[in-house]
């Protein structure tokens, strides 16, 4: 472990405590038997070497206790090191003065050796002694809390980690922690400074915790405060590690630039780097998958009405005509891409959503003309109910209407991102052969503003993993950052519930529960963590998630001595009563305040709860040398 100047300084400063007190001890013997005669001062000489090995060795204890837990460990291993040398050093002045006796008149060394100056045996056992103290407090103290063997209340306790290494092998390709327990760490009372390794304490050593998929619904849930190595610890990581094709939305942009090349080196893989603001970006049509002609255009239709939804931007509500709006800009859009769809008036390379922006950027006038004529032309029985509801609406509605479509498709005016999402240079449904890997570069700004760009390109993964039908190589993990940006989408319940056995696996990432409660409510939350294999809680800030947590953690049963003391006259001592009460297993105030950035607590059905490290790749030697530059994160240097 490196150590800064001023460390190494702290933990080298029993050296010079060690020598000052050897200085010191003989000067201090002098000024005591100054006054002192002959016949007085003999013992106060010969217990110099007792003065000096005691001395040492408090000086470095006390000096020990003064300094951060993380590091004593290192400061006692100098004092020890230290100590030996001054016991050696007496003990072998004591082995040179009866060494001549060795060999006359039949003297043996173990004879010889009970004649060792009492001072020097006496002065080495009390030195150890001390240095037993001090390696002691060099360790972290066990928690205060006296649990109690009757459960009365409840026996809720933290995950063994032997049974955690069986649940999470080390050997997996999704990396979930780290198997050591960050609060029995020395550093625990620290707090965790990328740039700092000396704060690192085991983070980086221990074994990997790792998720196979072979468990659950396959999907996981990460909450992770702002800050609070998400990336980091977990998307990095799994990025270097899992075979299977990946689907990440990044508004970060750090992700791809970090593990591309290393993607590339597992099996020749196809990354593919989706970037509206590069010209190497690639491009392909998101209604490809609804274009294929051998699906039953009853199930197409229906599919154009569930893509349209994800077009418009979720807003909830309590204006009822602004929901009778957004309904009916549903309908709109729902209709005419329909008709680009099937109408034998495009091309196949003109079915895409920039025809269907071209027409919604037209004055509203001539937009009602063409719903007419495709009302009266179209021989679809679908698209001509769609429409007609249009074409005798009035004008002051139609036009909320056709504003509210108009609006939310407005970022395919743009026309790096119209590129985007309506070229050839790949299809859909290439993520199911089990070679290609997909990375969503979407700045959160963009996403803040048009949140349907991310949520059409990844519909679109989704929905090309369902038309396969189960005809697929390898689960494909679609790993979505800061998915709270995308807003509600009903296609990521569809996948939360039947995903498993079309082949996608989701990795979703939010910054606390109350995201999740605001897009999908109340009870879709708890639909989330009822559906997932393991939820993950880290660097939580929100007192309502840690109230959760705590909550899901249940309760444990602890003992309490009361004591009572009598005053007065009274001759007796008082007296001592045990009673059993009911204790959170964490404390919602613990898991703000006590609980580091780089521990984690993990949920799931059927398991006590988790509490572990997290697996920040800059940390850990094999990642940090697979993956390339974070031009945002504090860097390790690599070997």
């Amino acid at each position: 472990m490196k150590y800064t100047k001023t460390q190494l300084v702290i933990i080298l400063m029993p050296i010079a405590l060690g020598a000052l007190s050897i200085f010191l001890v003989p000067h201090l013997l002098l000024f005591v038997i100054n006054d002192l005669k002959a016949n007085h001062f003999y013992w106060y000489v010969r217990s110099q070497p007792l003065l000096v090995l005691i001395l040492v060795a408090a000086v470095s204890l006390f000096y020990n206790l003064s300094q951060k837990l993380h590091l004593r460990k290192a400061i006692t291993f100098v004092s020890a090191v230290f100590f030996a040398m001054t016991a050696l050093y007496y003990i072998g002045s004591e082995i040179k003065r009866l060494h001549p006796y060795v060999g006359q008149q039949g003297i043996t060394w173990s004879y010889a050796l009970k004649f060792l100056d009492p001072m020097v045996v006496f002065g080495v056992i009390i030195g150890l002694f001390i240095l037993a103290i001090q390696f002691m407090t060099a360790s972290p103290r066990k928690n205060n809390i006296k649990r109690s063997k009757k459960g009365v209340f409840g026996d809720a306790a933290w995950m063994n980690l032997k049974e955690a290494a069986k649940i999470f092998p080390a050997n997996g390709q999704i990396v979930v922690g780290e198997r050591y327990r960050v609060d029995q760490d020395n550093v625990r009372n620290i707090p965790f400074a990328p740039g700092n390794k000396t704060t690192w304490g085991k983070g980086g050593k221990a074994p990997l915790l790792t998720f196979n998929l072979d468990f659950g619904s396959t999907h996981m849930i990460f909450f992770a405060g702002s800050g609070g190595y998400k990336t980091t610890s977990t998307v990095v990581p799994t990025c270097l590690t899992y075979q299977g094709p990946i689907v990440c939305l990044d508004p970060s942009t750090e992700i791809a630039p970090m593990v591309r090349f290393a993607r590339k080196k597992m099996g020749n893989r196809n990354v593919i780097v989706l970037d509206p603001n590069s010209v190497l970006t690639k491009n392909f049509n998101v209604l490809d998958w609804l274009l294929d002609e051998n699906i039953p255009r009853a199930q197409r239709e229906a599919n154009i009405v569930s893509f349209s939804k994800l077009l418009l931007t979720d807003k909830k509500s309590d204006n009822s005509s602004a929901e009778y709006f957004s309904t009916q800009a549903h309908n709109l859009l729902t209709a005419l891409l329909a008709h680009v769809i099937f109408s034998n008036e495009y091309e196949d390379y003109e079915r895409n959503l920039k025809t269907l922006r071209g027409i919604l950027s037209q004055s509203e006038t001539a937009v009602v003309n063409q719903l007419r004529m495709i009302q009266e032309t179209t021989p679809s029985p679908f698209i001509r109910e769609m429409v007609g509801i249009f074409t005798e609406m009035a004008d002051q509605t139609f036009s909320g209407v056709y504003t509210t479509a108009s609006k939310d498709t407005q970022w395919l005016s743009l026309s790096n991102y119209a590129d985007l999402v309506c070229g050839n240079d790949f299809a859909s449904s290439d993520i199911a052969n089990g070679n290609t890997d997909v990375f969503l570069n979407l700045p959160a700004s963009i996403l803040n503003s048009y949140p349907a760009i991310g949520r059409v390109i990844i519909g679109a993964f989704l929905n090309a993993m369902v038309t396969a039908d189960g005809k697929y190589k390898k689960r494909v993990l679609f790993v979505l950052d800061e998915v709270d940006l995308l807003g509600y989408m009903n296609i990521l319940e569809e996948a939360r519930d039947r995903g498993r056995k079309y082949g996608t696996s989701l990795m979703l990432f939010y910054q606390s529960s109350g995201q999740l409660v605001n897009h999908f409510g109340e009870a879709g939350a708890r639909s989330w963590f009822e559906s997932c294999s393991f939820v993950s809680y880290a660097a939580i800030k929100d007192l309502q998630t840690a109230k959760d947590i705590s909550e899901r953690c249940g309760q444990m049963t602890v003992e309490v001595t009361g004591i009572s003391k009598s005053r007065g006259l009274s001759l007796t001592k008082g007296s001592q009563n045990i009673n059993y009460q009911q204790r959170a297993l964490i404390l919602p105030h613990e898991i703000i305040q006590e609980m580091r950035q780089d521990e984690q607590i993990i949920l799931m059905q059927g398991h006590p709860p988790l509490r572990c490290g997290r697996a920040i790749y800059f940390r850990r030697k094999e990642m940090l040398a697979a993956a390339e530059k974070n031009r945002f994160a504090p860097q390790a240097k690599k070997n």
